[in-house]
């Protein structure tokens, strides 16, 4: 490829493509004798950026007398002062909904009608009387957030009230998926599992009798009990509230529990010693 000739060279300019010859157009016809094909290199097209602003922003584009008219109409209308457009009421209206939407703190908005008559020398009671505040007006001030609803909520430090947003309940429930929530994965750990199930302060008889049991937490206790034969009689003989077991049995000397082994002995307090 041949370099950039400075002397020719106009940034404005664009084309279509650097080698015509590389682009070519082929078009196929049919007809009763067969198929034909004709192929012929692609005309580039050389334009410039400056020359379609000049005549996009310079000339007037072509129509009826409507639009004609119309067009001088809004052009004459434009080119009459901002104060003669809109009335003094309109203007200072504008200008409190501007500082309004200006203040950061929400809470200083009471406070706008007085630095408005500051800045244009207008009475505030003119100003509260003839103009409205942001959330009385046709949009309110939801506009800012989208069409949420404000509420009053007294502010915790102690300076008069705050508005605060509301969330609206078209917004939860207009988009509802049909994807299946993930399904949570169980803890399979036994230990975990078996010192959460002994963290709800309940007997250990309860839950096999309980019909809220699953088969999850069923599995973890009869395979971490091993004295499975004396389930049916646990509420008569003196068992460790661990683990079951009926040997060495010892008593937690803040809440009383039965206990067997060591190991129970510290299972039982992370779990379920009332007095810990």
């Amino acid at each position: 490829m041949s370099g950039i000739d400075k002397r020719t060279y106009n940034p404005n300019s664009y084309f279509t493509s650097l080698d015509p010859q590389a682009r070519r157009y082929t078009s196929k016809k049919i007809n009763k004798h067969g198929t034909t094909s004709t192929s012929r290199p692609v005309k580039r097209i050389n334009y410039s950026l400056a020359d379609l602003e000049a005549k996009l922003y310079t000339s007037r584009p072509d129509g009826d007398a409507n639009n004609i008219s119309g067009q001088d109409d809004r052009k004459g209308k434009n080119s009459n002062s901002f104060e003669e457009r809109y009335t003094p009421q309109e203007l200072l209206q504008s200008n409190r909904r501007f500082m309004e939407l200006n203040t950061e703190n929400l809470s200083d908005l009471p406070n706008v009608p007085t630095l408005l008559s500051d800045l244009t020398s207008v009475p505030r009671d003119r100003i509260e009387s003839t103009t409205k505040p942001i959330s009385q007006t046709s949009d309110g001030l939801s506009a800012l957030v989208g069409g949420a609803s404000f509420g009053k909520e007294h502010s915790k430090y102690g300076h008069g009230w705050v508005l605060k947003p509301e969330t609206l309940r078209e917004v939860q429930l207009s988009y509802k998926s049909t994807k299946l929530p993930k399904p949570k994965r169980k803890n399979t750990n036994r230990i975990v599992a078996l010192k959460k199930v002994l963290s709800s302060k309940r007997n250990l008889h309860s839950f096999l009798d309980s019909a809220l049991l699953n088969m999850m937490d069923k599995n973890v206790i009869y395979h971490n009990v091993y004295n499975k034969r004396y389930f049916k009689v646990l509420p008569l003989i003196t068992t460790c509230s661990i683990c079951g077991g009926y040997d060495s049995i010892s008593s937690c000397v803040n809440c009383g529990s039965k206990i067997c082994s060591i190991s129970c002995f510290k299972l039982h307090n992370e779990t379920r010693c009332r007095n810990r």
